[in-house]
């Protein structure tokens, strides 16, 4: 079911962390418009669930995404205009392997299908009701063929719980809730990322 559809086809500003579903690989950078990009080899982060965003976003290189943000889960904005695709936005956070908090967002129906069934694994968790956020691993990738060629769908993983950062503020604006079904495919081409040590932070 997940929270959104994802599409038939193909503000402020943050600091971003982007997946690159032709490589199947995440990047983000430093604090700084100048910084350059570099590789997040182990994608584990806090995901801010109850911050997810829907809306449509205009994509362009070297600039900051144009989006309009949909009031709730259930009522979609306007279509602002060409070049403008349905998507998603929130916040991750993790000092160790993103330097920080990051958004991420995405248009790719791919990508959508793969939040989709975080978000449901997420609802259905009992550590909802307590308030804690899901500490996410990206633990493999899946490759998707089409007219486009191959693509590589990012398999989520809930491994942790923990209380909401202070990175992450204060939401008051958090979208109303859905409700849940299903897992996704076997991961490949990305080989999942080695355990943590006993006791070791996993973000």
């Amino acid at each position: 079911m997940g929270f959104m559809t994802p599409p038939s086809s193909g503000g402020d500003f943050k600091v971003f962390v982007s997946y690159n579903a032709k490589a199947g690989r995440w990047y983000t950078k430093r604090d700084g418009k100048d910084e350059p990009q570099f590789e997040v080899t182990d994608m584990t982060a806090v995901f801010d669930m109850p911050g997810l965003k829907t809306g449509w976003f205009k994509f362009s290189a070297g600039v900051a995404p144009e989006k309009v943000m949909d009031p709730s889960f259930t009522v979609a904005a306007a279509n602002p205009g060409q070049d403008f695709k349905r998507g998603f936005m929130l916040d991750l956070f993790s000092d160790k392997n993103l330097l920080g908090v990051r958004e991420f967002s995405s248009t790719a129906g791919i990508v959508i299908d793969a939040m989709n069934d975080l978000y449901d694994a997420w609802m259905a968790a009992p550590e909802v009701a307590t308030g804690q956020l899901p500490v996410v691993r990206c633990v493999g990738v899946h490759p998707v063929t089409n007219k486009h060629g191959t693509n590589y769908q990012p398999k989520f993983e809930i491994v942790g719980w923990t209380a909401r950062p202070e990175a992450f503020g204060h939401n008051d604006q958090l979208m109303p809730a859905a409700t849940p079904p299903a897992p996704a495919a076997p991961a490949t081409h990305m080989p999942p990322p080695t355990a943590a040590a006993p006791g070791a932070p996993l973000f």
